[in-house]
């Protein structure tokens, strides 16, 4: 990878539509090593990242940063052409990147994958960087930027802008280390910390700087909305009525699925957002340990993920006729993967 960097000239990130909390800062965090290195590059994002996420853009780099519906598509486009290495961060194929995808597929540039999602896309990479046991693909991405001979295996190293983005993305994935963690992913933030990376910081901006409204729409909807079956599965139903009564923006409801969790006779949690200008249904799925969010997602909402934290995604028209029959729907999925279980 070192020397892919190297030798390129233009440098195109790429991560997945609707950039989380990992996909930012594994985008974030190669930006700020490429920065380091004096590489040319931009970030390509095919959404908007939700408000919450937004402190982690330095507004040093924002013009580095294009977003597919806000930039301008010819220019976006026309800088995707330019690049002769492509770097695509937290997505195992293509599709995952919105209005990218195809861009990507055709590109004569090379292409370089770095994921922790099961079942990468063999066909449209060059060089593979694959790792589903790491927590995040922020952790997956500190390992290899430990390994360029200018780091050196020496965290104090990195920019600021790297550390900091790398222990947040790695931070949002992990739901502040409740899940998916393995001995590398406390070494990393042990390390990054040591560098003199303010943890502190980044948990206050993560966790304790919410505006008002996602409060109230958190105890409206804990409170309203959630249902939990025999089985021991909650699941919570976000639809276009619910999200213009709460005023609900991108990224508001972001964690929500992980609530249901901490109650005793919960065993996994299913939300489902209707998305505002279109027909499709956003679902995150979260489990305890010896219950598949992975199966679930695959079976049922034509996704998959990691084995207790996964997402999905439906489409009103097509599995489903209308939002009302959404409830049914999850139901009757419920029912038929735990008796199959």
């Amino acid at each position: 990878m070192y020397n892919h960097i190297l030798s390129s000239r233009l440098i195109g990130v790429f991560t997945h539509i609707n950039p989380d909390g990992d996909a930012l800062g594994s985008s974030l965090g190669l930006a700020g090593y490429l920065e380091q290195i004096g590489k040319d590059y931009f970030i390509f994002l095919p959404s908007e990242p939700g408000e919450a996420l937004s402190f982690m853009i330095p507004a040093e780099i924002r013009h580095k940063i294009m977003v597919w519906g806000t930039d301008s598509p010819e220019e976006i486009v026309s800088r995707v052409k330019s690049c002769d290495l492509m770097i695509c961060l937290d997505f195992n194929q293509p599709s995952r990147s919105g209005e990218f995808s195809q861009q990507i597929i055709d590109s004569a540039a090379t292409k370089i994958l770095v994921d922790h999602h099961v079942g990468p896309d063999t066909e449209h990479f060059n060089l593979i960087y694959s790792k589903p046991e790491a927590s995040s693909t922020c952790e997956l991405l500190y390992s290899l930027l430990m390994d360029m001979p200018d780091i050196n295996s020496d965290a104090s190293k990195l920019s600021t802008l790297t550390r900091e983005s790398l222990l947040t993305g790695m931070t949002t994935d992990t739901n502040n280390f409740a899940n998916s963690t393995n001995p590398q992913t406390f070494i990393m933030a042990s390390r990054l910390i040591e560098a003199g990376t303010d943890r502190d910081k980044i948990l206050d901006k993560l966790y304790f700087s919410y505006p008002l409204r996602r409060i109230k729409a958190q105890a409206y909807i804990m409170d309203k909305l959630l249902k939990i079956t025999d089985e021991g599965v909650a699941y919570i139903i976000v639809d276009r009525r619910t999200r213009k009564k709460l005023g609900l923006q991108e990224g508001d409801s972001e964690g929500f699925v992980n609530v249901p969790l901490s109650i005793a006779q919960v065993r996994m949690s299913i939300m489902l957002r209707v998305e505002p200008d279109s027909q499709k249904v956003r679902v995150s799925i979260r489990s305890k340990k010896g219950i598949s969010a992975r199966n679930m997602a695959m079976q049922y909402f034509n996704g998959g993920g990691h084995e207790q934290a996964s997402g999905g995604r439906l489409t009103i028209g097509k599995e489903i006729r209308s939002q009302k029959e959404l409830a049914t729907y999850v139901e009757n999925c419920i029912h038929t993967f735990f008796k199959e279980q």
